[in-house]
């Protein structure tokens, strides 16, 4: 996203405010994912719970994550949280995956599409 792209955004905020939002497809350094927006603090506290497993090697990680979940949202955005992702194309090389969720620079996508 080279320019700030305020409708994503609003969907974005909206959701902040819902808890949930729609299904999206975005197009973000080659690779094309399709999922639903998720709430930054839900997403944190969903990760947190999953990597605080016992039988994953280093919990520690699910304690940046409930931390990133009580932290107050930047405004604007600079995340998109997506939750039961599914990569349609490309490789997995974008950061911060884990499982079927994503955290996605908004400066890193080139298209998207409400589904």
């Amino acid at each position: 996203m080279t320019t700030r792209d305020d409708l994503l955004i609003d969907l974005i905020n909206r959701t902040e405010m819902e808890g949930q939002g729609p299904r999206i497809t975005v197009v973000a350094q080659g690779v094309v994912i399709t999922g639903r927006i998720a709430a930054r603090r839900h997403w944190a506290t969903g990760l947190a719970g999953r990597l605080g497993d016992a039988e994953l090697p280093d919990e520690r990680f699910a304690e940046d994550f409930a931390r990133e979940a009580g932290e107050i949202p930047d405004y604007p955005p600079a995340f998109l949280h997506l939750q039961g992702c599914q990569l349609i194309s490309g490789s997995s090389s974008l950061p911060a995956a884990l499982g079927e969720s994503f955290k996605v620079p908004l400066a890193a996508i080139s298209a998207w599409s409400v589904r």
